[in-house]
């Protein structure tokens, strides 16, 4: 077992522990209270595909095997941005609503908003195969969350006003408040990120066939 292969188990296995306890706060556990919104935020529905795709990788690697296929290759560069976004959105846009001892002492929020995405991104960096990635990822990277908009806006729909729990569980997915435009417009806006994220990311990860490129034109 070669010293690469060991610290990808090392550190996985510390993000899969983490994640065990990101999952477990996230249903309310730390709150003594159960969550029953738990699936429709966003945060946790993105840090729970990350915490899947690094355990199946993770088993793969004790059984010591590296091959990674085309679709495995698509889904954690897209997860990649998307838990980036979560990152992003939530310490920029989010984080704001909480007190500073809520979001620094908070279990859940310190693991599921910053250590895990961080981790994620880095594990990508570090372990990953590079030079893969192709024009098109950047724009699948949409995919999910679009579908996730989706979902929770015809829930909102379904479960009405009179609804007691968490209708829209962010403020810019809220048509009561924004509108269907004002919600738009939103969309639109994190549609973008979404996209500028993936290209950054996919010249990273064609750096070297980039700059091979640009050698031989020279």
């Amino acid at each position: 077992m070669n010293n690469k292969r060991i610290a990808e188990i090392i550190f996985r296995t510390i993000y899969v522990t983490l994640g065990f306890i990101g999952i477990i706060g996230s249903l309310g556990y730390f709150n003594k209270s159960f969550s029953s919104s738990f699936y429709v935020m966003y945060t946790n529905l993105s840090n729970y595909l990350c915490i899947c795709i690094i355990l199946y990788l993770l088993i793969k690697c004790i059984r010591g095997k590296e091959e990674e296929a085309k679709s495995l290759s698509i889904l954690r560069f897209t997860s990649v941005i998307m838990i980036l976004v979560t990152f992003f959105v939530y310490n920029i846009l989010l984080a704001g609503e909480k007190t500073a001892s809520e979001y620094f002492f908070s279990i859940s929020n310190l693991i599921m908003h910053v250590v895990l995405p961080l981790m994620f991104t880095a594990d990508w960096i570090i372990f990953s195969k590079h030079n893969v990635a192709k024009v098109y990822y950047p724009l699948l990277s949409t995919v999910l969350p679009l579908i996730y908009v989706v979902f929770i806006l015809i829930r909102a729909a379904i479960l009405g006003p009179s609804y007691s729990g968490t209708l829209y569980p962010y403020f810019f997915l809220n048509v009561a408040k924004l509108g269907y435009s004002g919600v738009m417009l939103w969309i639109l806006i994190l549609v973008a990120v979404f996209v500028v994220l993936g290209y950054i990311l996919f010249l990273a990860d064609r750096y070297k066939d980039i700059k091979g490129k640009i050698k031989k034109a020279n």
